[in-house]
């Protein structure tokens, strides 16, 4: 998956993401999707005064053949080896992500060669709780940069939110769990001043004894309590995200009884 740290290295992408351009459509073709469906793909090439060769562009989003196309660019392709550049355009607040690009995209770029940096990122994760003595612990996460916060990461090609909240869970934590029924939480983010970012939690239990982490992303983990996790989460949103939780938990569980029980 492309990092935010990619897109950090390549800044000229940010002057150009959501640009309205528009392209000239030399092919047509239906292609097979993430969600197994054909979906119509225009390719074409954009062509300003300011540049003397051609640039790829592949319109996604519109489903129907073009001749020609207005939009908004909505990820730049960059090939490794070739050094050349692809542009994804877009109807305006079109939204897709990676994995749904990439997989769309497949048979006209090479996916293993190329880096995707898409104005919309999704990441999927979970508020960890167990109970302890009776009392109510939540596990967060600090990783290398300082910020202390749930477990989460990128939608892979493939997966479904719960399935990524399971997945970076594990993959940080060491913890197996099973995201419940009935809590989604979202909310929405700039990063870089350019990528719109949506985080997305969901509530699952867990052991104290499954804890594993991964120190190639987190330099340490913290158990605290609701208080505990009000005062030491950075930002106001994952605090909201807690308290949503924790009411969450407390009105769908019984006090008696481990939170852990499979069978409930």
């Amino acid at each position: 998956m492309t990092s935010l740290n990619k897109a950090n290295v390549n800044k000229g992408t940010k002057f150009i993401m959501g640009k309205r351009v528009t392209v000239r459509v030399t092919g047509t073709y239906k292609v097979n999707g993430e969600d197994r469906r054909k979906h119509t793909v225009n390719c074409g090439y954009i062509c300003t005064e300011n540049e003397s060769v051609e640039r790829t562009a592949f319109v996604v989003g519109v489903e129907q053949p073009l001749s020609e196309y207005t939009g908004d660019i909505i990820a730049v392709i960059k090939n490794r080896e070739t050094r050349k550049e692809s542009w994804v355009i877009a109807p305006g607040g079109f939204i897709m992500y990676e994995p749904a690009l990439a997989q769309l995209l497949g048979q006209f770029v090479d996916k293993q060669a190329c880096s995707f940096i898409c104005l919309y990122e999704k990441s999927c994760g979970a508020v960890l709780y167990t109970e302890e003595f009776d009392v109510r612990k939540f596990l967060l996460i600090k990783n290398m940069s300082g910020h202390i916060g749930f477990p989460k990461g990128h939608v892979e090609y493939g997966e479904n939110e719960r399935v990524t909240a399971e997945r970076e869970v594990w993959e940080e934590t060491g913890v197996h769990t099973k995201v419940e029924q009935g809590f989604r939480e979202f909310y929405n983010y700039s990063v870089n001043s350019f990528v719109k970012k949506q985080a997305v939690y969901f509530v699952a239990p867990f052991k104290t004894s499954d804890i594993e982490m991964n120190i190639r992303e987190i330099s340490e983990y913290l158990l605290v309590t609701f208080d505990e996790g009000m005062k030491v989460l950075n930002y106001p949103h994952d605090r909201s995200i807690l308290s949503k939780a924790d009411k969450f938990i407390t009105q769908t569980h019984s006090p008696e009884g481990s939170c852990c029980d499979e069978s409930k």
